[in-house]
């Protein structure tokens, strides 16, 4: 992506305690992995990083390239456990402090390992001092036969932090997965839904009325509507966003950056956070997100400082643990702005 900063503005990115809540680890599998597999077949990067690219059907033409790239390779725990060290260790170098990554549940039912290995290994690939939460997502049409079964027990993981409702919107939603939610905050974990990305807040809203997730991945689309961007706010929904993400992959009205919402739904008083999503597909970095946000939609440091302090309000964390990092950062920033 064509977003660069200023030594001093790069800087403070870099050191800028942070976050990264929306981050697909099959969707940033890292490129020498998939060398080291097959050094013929991955000879050359691929045509999807140049800055020009663009999914001109969203995830549609996204998931044949997932197969063609990516699919060969996420095999075991071990692959996850390689792909989760390089992952993590980037995200700790951009700053983050906190992660919480995916990994699509129906992939374990190809391999030996069972998904709390999955969910072990992706854990123990973090560095020293960063905190990650794993999500096992899933499409819409994933509750049948064996992956009826493996659903069902991912509820009884205790490795596994929540779950996460993924894939093509389009397809119809259906009841299981209202249930399924439901369930599985009774047991503890913290649930996620993919809503207003391709689909309009209509969508949004029947999301929040059926599945009930406690955050929205993307999101939005809800600027379109007042009302749906009022019940964000008043319900405290917080939104996980990747504006570079949806612009690659034509998000309907995200024409452009600048065509983004993100500036608006912050304006308003939505809770929104900035992430990379897929970081493989999309070549983009977190750091880049911020970036774009200051270069195109003229966010201050100050206010880069309030979309990072987002990321730690919802963070899974114990609360203590919480303030402390939102006092490192808001210590952090004031000496970055003010000097002091």
């Amino acid at each position: 992506m064509p977003y660069t900063a200023d030594p001093g503005l790069a800087d403070f990115v870099r050191e800028l305690p942070k976050t990264e809540t929306h981050l697909h680890i099959e969707g940033a599998c890292p490129y020498e992995l998939l060398r080291k597999l097959d050094p013929v077949k991955h000879a050359r990067p691929p045509p999807f990083w140049d800055d020009s690219y663009r999914y001109r059907d969203g995830l549609h033409s996204f998931m044949p390239l997932y197969i063609e790239y990516c699919q060969d390779f996420f095999t075991s725990a071990e692959r996850y456990h390689q792909a989760s060290e390089i992952m993590l260790r980037n995200c700790a170098a951009q700053g983050c402090r906190y992660v919480e990554t995916s990994f699509h549940l129906p992939t374990v039912l190809f391999m030996r390992d069972g998904g709390a290995d999955v969910v072990r290994a992706i854990k123990s690939g973090a560095p020293r001092g960063l905190e990650v939460r794993v999500f096992a997502g899933m499409s819409h049409n994933d509750y049948a036969g064996a992956g009826r079964d493996l659903i069902e027990d991912s509820l009884k993981w205790p490795e596994l932090d929540g779950l996460d409702l993924h894939g093509l919107e389009d397809i119809p939603l259906e009841p299981w997965t209202a249930d399924v939610w439901a369930r599985a905050r009774l047991a503890g974990k913290f649930t996620k839904a993919h809503a207003g990305e391709f689909m309009g807040p209509d969508f949004v809203e029947r999301i929040l009325d059926e599945v009930k997730p406690q955050r929205i991945q993307h999101g939005v689309r809800s600027a379109e509507s007042a009302a749906t961007t009022a019940r964000l706010i008043n319900d405290g929904v917080a939104l996980d966003v990747c504006p570079l993400s949806n612009v690659k992959l034509c998000v309907p009205g995200v024409t452009s950056l600048a065509a983004h919402p993100f500036r608006r739904l912050f304006d308003a008083g939505v809770t929104v956070t900035v992430n990379s999503d897929d970081p493989f597909f999309l070549g983009n970095t977190l750091s880049e997100e911020y970036y774009a946000l200051h270069s195109v939609h003229g966010f201050t440091p100050a206010e880069l400082g309030k979309v990072a302090a987002n990321g730690f309000k919802v963070a899974l964390l114990p609360e203590h643990v919480r303030k402390a990092h939102l006092a490192d950062l808001a210590a952090y920033v004031t000496q970055a702005v003010l000097g002091k």
